[in-house]
């Protein structure tokens, strides 16, 4: 068994290396074959030069930006890995984590992807889930996620009409429709410092303004408008599923976004997140009980079959 890290990158050499650092010395340590593959998109403040130094990656030049999710899928079909990771070059990652969730899927072959905790650096370890998902789709999404290198072949890699933005909902949906049951790391895997481009790279920032974000929303909506219907049909007499993940939502939604209950979450932070947890678990309308059993790993969901038949 073996671990593919998928990476795109672009100017922003400090927080790359960090991202590598957490990579070498963790792998390292574990002892666990892997690699590391790096897309770059035409870097100038010294990227290049840096990666072209380093003998334990494989390196894909491609001297423009195209777009993170072409970027995976371009690192997605020369890795040998039987799992893929694709990441931020602003994570800091926790590789023992990771090889646990790689281990789970191989022992449970039902289980097509795990959404590894992820720690903001802003946040605190409340980010990771995005809870917006439940209004539309009744299931919870992470920013980040494993997955076994075969899906590839069922899927198709990474739709491409997505440049950089919706791809963390749109590929977790696709594992559900499949039937695969997804699943999240109680542990955190990553820290995401969430880097703003503006700061740093005034090029990228300007190219993420004309990346018709607006146009790639409206296009997840229509794909899976079918599925928000199929749903809606299938949880129409459960009234009280329904309000019970909303009333839910709600309050994950006050504890992450709020101002004033922000002081007192960073500052217990250990209470806040058993909190949080007990709150996303709530959340979960379509739970896989079967694995109700594993302590390291939480938020099991999977479609009825009803409605997995239904989107055939």
């Amino acid at each position: 068994m073996s671990i593919s890290l998928c990476l795109p990158t672009y100017n922003r050499l400090p927080h790359l290396k960090n991202c590598l650092s957490s990579i070498f010395e963790g792998f390292e340590k574990e002892e666990y074959p892997y690699e590391v593959i790096i897309a770059d998109g035409g870097s100038t403040d010294g990227t290049l030069e840096y990666l072209r130094n380093l003998d334990n990656i494989k390196l894909i030049e491609q001297d423009k930006l195209t777009g993170t999710v072409k970027a995976f899928n371009t690192c997605f079909k020369i890795a040998k890995g039987d799992y893929l990771i694709p990441i931020s070059d602003d994570f800091i990652l926790f590789p023992k984590v990771l090889i646990k969730a790689c281990k789970l899927m191989e022992n449970e072959s039902q289980i097509g992807l795990v959404t590894p905790r992820i720690q903001d650096s802003k946040y605190g370890n409340l980010h990771g889930m995005t809870i917006d998902s439940i209004k539309q789709y009744w299931a919870l999404f992470g920013e980040a996620f494993i997955f076994r290198s075969s899906l590839m072949t069922e899927i198709g890699y990474f739709d491409e009409t997505f440049r950089t933005y919706y791809i963390d909902l749109d590929f977790p949906l696709t594992v559900l429709k499949l039937g695969y049951t997804t699943i999240s790391t109680k542990e955190v895997g990553f820290i995401h410092h969430r880097i703003r481009d503006e700061e740093i790279n005034s090029a990228r920032a300007t190219t993420r303004k004309i990346m018709k974000n607006q146009q790639e929303k409206e296009y997840i909506e229509k794909k899976w408008n079918y599925l928000q219907n199929k749903i809606g049909n299938y949880l129409r007499h459960s009234y009280l599923k329904k309000y019970k993940a909303l009333f839910f939502k709600r309050l994950c939604s006050i504890m992450y976004y709020s101002q004033s209950l922000r002081p007192f979450v960073e500052k217990n932070n250990k209470f806040s997140n058993k909190l949080y947890d007990l709150l996303l678990e709530q959340i979960v309308v379509f739970k896989d009980k079967r694995y109700d059993y594993l302590k390291d790993f939480y938020l099991a969901q999977k479609y009825p079959e009803e409605i997995i038949s239904s989107l055939e």
